[in-house]
Parts: C-alpha cells; sequence; structure tokens
C-alpha cells in the first residue's frame, strides 16, 4: 500500500498534528507514504521528524497548473494507489488527476464545521471521483449527508491525541512562569486560530465580567490570525492591559497546558476540538459551547462543561461554576484522561484510517 498524503496548510493547527501522527503511525506499520506540503509550512519545516519523503510545493491553489503539474510529477513517480487529499485545497487536485485518467482512489478529509455548498464546483469535487470522505466528527459527517453525500461515503474517524499522565509539579510551575502568571492567580486558557468563528472576542467581554468577582484571574490567549489586532484593541477598550494578554503561535502546547487552571473553548463553530482533546489528556479542567461536534468529546457534566454558543452569560455562569466548584473540575478533568486514552488515541485513528484505505483497495 502507497499513500501520497497532500496538505497546504500554511500554519500548524489540528489538521497538521493529526497528519502528523498518521503518517508517523503508519510508518511504524509498514506503510510506504510521500507527504507533499506547502512551501514554507511549519509542517513541510518538521517533515524531517517523519522520516519519510517530503516535497514542499506551493499548492496556492486547486486549480493551480503549477501545482497541478508539481502533483502529477509526484504520483508518476511514486505511484501511490490513493492520494488522501488533507484540506479542500489539495482535493481539488486530487480530483483533477483522477479526471485525467490517473487510476488511482482519492481520499478526502474534512474536518470544519462549513458547508461544503459554498465552493461552487463541490459536486466535481465530493463526487464519484472521490472514493471515500473522513469526517472527524459525527456532526461533520451528517453535515455532509444533509448536503447531498451518500452515507456510505463518509466515514467517521475521531482525531487522535499522545495522552500522558497529569502534569507534573515542576512542569506548572515552569508553564506559569513561562506566561508570566503568579502562584496565587487563576489562570483561564485559550487555545485557537484566530479567526471570527473561534469566539475570542466572546470570551475577552466574558473575562470582564469574570474579573468583577475573581480579580485575581488571568487570560491567556494562545495562537495566530488574521483576528490579532481586532483582539488587541478588544482588550484595550475593555481595560484588561495586564490582565488578558495575547501569547501568538505556541508550537509546543505541552510546555504551557499544565500552568491553566481552566481551558475555555468558546468556538461558534467547531469540527471536533483538537486541542480540547489534549487539554483533556492533561487533565485541565475545561469549558467549551456546546457546538459541533464539540459535545462527542466533551460529555457536559462527567467531563467538563458546556455552555451555549454565542451567549457570553452563559460562557461567564460556566466559568464561575468551575471556578466555585474546583473540586469537580478535578474530577471531571480525571475522567476526561481516561475517556482520551480509551477513545481519542493515536494507535485507533491510525487504525481507523488505514482500515478506510483498506477498503477502497479492496484488501
Amino acid at each position: 500500500m502507497r499513500i501520497l498524503h497532500l496538505d497546504s496548510g500554511p500554519a500548524w493547527r489540528g489538521g497538521q498534528q493529526q497528519l502528523h501522527y498518521l503518517i508517523g503511525g503508519l510508518k511504524r506499520q509498514g506503510i510506504q507514504q510521500f507527504l507533499a506540503a506547502r512551501k514554507g509550512s511549519p509542517l513541510a519545516t518538521r517533515a524531517a521528524e517523519l522520516e519519510v519523503p517530503v516535497r514542499a510545493l506551493s499548492l496556492s491553489s486547486e486549480w493551480n497548473l503549477v501545482s497541478l503539474a508539481s502533483v502529477a510529477r509526484l504520483v508518476g513517480r511514486f505511484r501511490p494507489h490513493l492520494l488522501h487529499a488533507h484540506d479542500s485545497r489539495t482535493l481539488g487536485l486530487a480530483v483533477l488527476l483522477k479526471t485525467l485518467g490517473w487510476g488511482g482512489g482519492v481520499v478526502a478529509a474534512r474536518r470544519v464545521a462549513f458547508s461544503i455548498r459554498g465552493n461552487p464546483w463541490w459536486k466535481f469535487k465530493y463526487g464519484r471521483q472521490t472514493s471515500r470522505v473522513i469526517a472527524v466528527s459525527r456532526y461533520i459527517r451528517d453535515l455532509l449527508i444533509e448536503e447531498g453525500l451518500e452515507p456510505g461515503q463518509v466515514e467517521v474517524v475521531y482525531d487522535g491525541v499522545d495522552a500522558e499522565a497529569a502534569p507534573l509539579p515542576e512542569q506548572r510551575s515552569s508553564a506559569r512562569r513561562r506566561l508570566g502568571v503568579a502562584d496565587g492567580e487563576f489562570l483561564i486558557g485559550c487555545v485557537g486560530h484566530l479567526t471570527p468563528e473561534k469566539g475570542h472576542a466572546l470570551l475577552i467581554r466574558g473575562f470582564s465580567e469574570i474579573l468583577r468577582t475573581h480579580p485575581e484571574s488571568r487570560l491567556a490567549v494562545v495562537g495566530e490570525g488574521p483576528l490579532r489586532a481586532e483582539l488587541e484593541r478588544l482588550i484595550r477598550q475593555t481595560g484588561l492591559q495586564g490582565r488578558a494578554v495575547l501569547t501568538g503561535f505556541v508550537p509546543d502546547l505541552d510546555g504551557i497546558l499544565p500552568g491553566f487552571d481552566l481551558l475555555v473553548h468558546p468556538s461558534l463553530a467547531e469540527g471536533l476540538g483538537s486541542v480540547l482533546l489534549q487539554a483533556m489528556s492533561r487533565q485541565v479542567p475545561l469549558c467549551a459551547s456546546r457546538t459541533g461536534g464539540i459535545p462527542e468529546a466533551v460529555i457536559d457534566g462527567e467531563t467538563g462543561f458546556l455552555f451555549s454558543p454565542g451567549s457570553p452569560d452563559a460562557l461567564v455562569r460556566s466559568v464561575l461554576r468551575a471556578r466555585s466548584h474546583p473540586g469537580l473540575a478535578r474530577r471531571q478533568a480525571e475522567r476526561a484522561a481516561a475517556r482520551v486514552r480509551s477513545a481519542f488515541s493515536v494507535e485507533r485513528m491510525v487504525a481507523e484510517t488505514r482500515r478506510v484505505y483498506s477498503d477502497i483497495l479492496n484488501l
């Protein structure tokens, strides 16, 4: 079995982390793989860790003839049985190759909670040229079927996380020093790309209310993206300088997650929420919006607190509940870690993805 992975992501986000896990897991099973990644991307830079052949390409557009020719040359050289397109842009390239006569199978990954009908070529991309679509949650699967895909075409494979034991005290101290947080302060963390659907503005506004009753609280928003300048203005407008900080992109989340007293994930639209799984595996108590595939990962009242998406009042109530019941939050975090180990392991994700490959190839 030979797999050519295609990923045009310019940043390191959940999809790139999952692809990194997948390639490593399949390599350990002896699967031959080749990776085509966006030139200059963190994935292309970190590709040396994977010990598989890697080609950095422009991959700037699904209809870019230079990118199409580059991928076609890779296909001719590597002769893969399957192309696994890990985003919409590279799916367009894969389907074009299929249309032009390449005889292998095409697998599409779908992680985002956006309509595929927003692309005028959606029928062409997700039609019969695509052998299977791997959805990151049941929510995404149901959304794709509602929009016209055949049920048998869509498979659910949850993200995997490299689960570890709870952070050691020295890891917590190091993470808090790195974030500039004192021992007596309660640190609320939020991790995600700074885009509108992640709901950061909602959290910053809600944080003003949290400070009224818990002035020792601090907020660290971890991530980079197009909304950074707008969120910085919002922090100034709400007078939160010195209490709320935008850290920028942090490549090693395990270096800061142990410092969080609570992770808040205010997303307005979410396929699953891979950062939630990572926080759960590190026994970080969490509050998250009840949207998309998040309730499939976080069980309200058992492994975390869920609140209505888009409601600052609901967010504040959820955070204050977690603050007022630290024992309950801690027990939920312990159950969350156990749930991740049983249902969201990297090994399971790799095995289920390989099963999809085998079904397509009749192996």
